[in-house]
């Protein structure tokens, strides 16, 4: 895709009856991933304020670019929003009030859009990229999900139920596993199989990384750190797999995916162990990443290091959303140097955010991108 999406415009109309009448909203904020949050930064959130009925409805009509796929919640205020822009104290309590869409019929589970710990809809516009993966086939044997323990980390090993004891199968390991169990994403990847658009492989979801957690701390540490996250997966992970699970020790048929600063971990793994990992599927990459003083990998860092024309080729798959602002810009330069030191790149830009109702239906496009069979010609 080009830098610049092109879309026409979506007319929609959102919804909103409150619960409890005797305790009427003052204002509701429609937050869709990215836009509202820029909107907010730019001072223009009246657009995506509610209009009351008087009956307890609200009502939310407004033209969106026809490709955009993003979750949203609404946000019920007590207090009006005023025409101010919200300090972050205030805007950390409005994100925190938001609730799904009743009348919704796809979601993100709780957890899983920064600043709610509650459940999200999903919003799909008419030209939103397929995501043909994504929903449970009642056909589709769904294979096998066992989690293991490695010393103080754990992973999620998914197999396929492919009935005939392959060995040597590809491997896709992925960061934030706990994120993707809570999204079924291993219904995607039996979907995959069951196509037939890649072979068979194993794809392990890292939990945690030497005792680290979904969130917080503990999490940026696992995945700015090399010691944590690429000493795990080199010196821990796959050779286990490789001794246990009869996957590949091939580094073109070993693929490591990250989100956000997984994207980060595993672009900086491949460029120190090529010959353990030669494929990346990199969504939202914090690219940005300023680093630390503490030995912590940075984006400039890694830019730098695939600029030397020494480092061996690696394959990637590059994803960000239109609505990412330095963090997209950042991946469309760091595509330009991979591509202009002769690896191989395919890069895709969304209509939409830092969401995770995009990077489900991403990453099952990174793993065929990576792993899928050659068409006949």
């Amino acid at each position: 895709m080009s830098d610049s999406l092109e879309a026409t415009d979506h007319e929609i109309t959102l919804r909103w009856v409150e619960p409890d009448p005797s305790r009427p909203a003052r204002d509701v904020l429609v937050r869709l991933i990215a836009l509202t949050d820029e909107a907010r930064d730019s001072g223009e959130l009246a657009e995506y304020l509610m209009s009351a009925g008087g009956d307890g409805t609200w009502t939310w009509t407004a033209k969106l670019p026809a490709d955009l796929r993003t979750a949203y919640q609404f946000c019920p205020l007590e207090d009006p929003l005023g025409a101010e822009k919200p300090d972050e104290d205030r805007w950390l309590s409005i994100l925190a009030a938001g609730v799904p869409d009743p009348d919704a019929s796809a979601t993100v589970p709780p957890g899983l859009i920064w600043g709610n710990p509650g459940a999200a809809s999903v919003l799909e516009l008419p030209a939103a990229p397929p995501q043909p993966w994504v929903a449970k086939r009642p056909d589709v044997r769904p294979g096998t999900l066992s989690r293991v323990e490695l010393g103080d980390s754990a992973v999620h090993v998914w197999t396929p139920d492919t009935g005939d004891g392959s060995a040597d199968l590809p491997v896709v390991v992925s960061y934030d596993g706990g994120s993707w169990l809570q999204l079924g994403i291993t219904t995607t990847f039996a979907n995959l199989v069951a196509d037939r658009v890649v072979p068979p492989f194993v794809a392990v979801l890292v939990e945690s990384i030497h005792g680290s957690a979904d969130r917080g701390p503990t999490r940026v540490r696992s995945l700015t750190r090399p010691d944590q996250f690429a000493g795990f997966v080199l010196d821990e992970l796959l050779p286990y797999l490789r001794s246990n699970r009869g996957v590949t020790d091939d580094p073109e048929r070993t693929v490591l995916a990250g989100q956000s600063l997984g994207g980060l971990a595993a672009t900086h793994v491949a460029s120190i162990a090529p010959d353990q990992v030669a494929k990346v599927i990199g969504q939202s990459a914090a690219l940005w990443w300023p680093g630390d003083d503490a030995g912590g990998v940075s984006g400039a860092g890694l830019m730098a290091a695939y600029e030397n024309p020494g480092v061996p080729r690696v394959a990637f798959f590059l994803e960000a959303g239109s609505e990412e602002g330095e963090l997209t810009a950042a991946n469309r330069r760091f595509r330009d140097v991979l591509t202009a030191a002769g690896n191989q790149v395919a890069f895709e830009e969304y209509r939409g955010g830092h969401d995770y109702a995009c990077w489900q239906g991403g990453l099952a496009d990174g793993i065929v991108a990576s792993l899928g069979v050659p068409r006949p010609s």
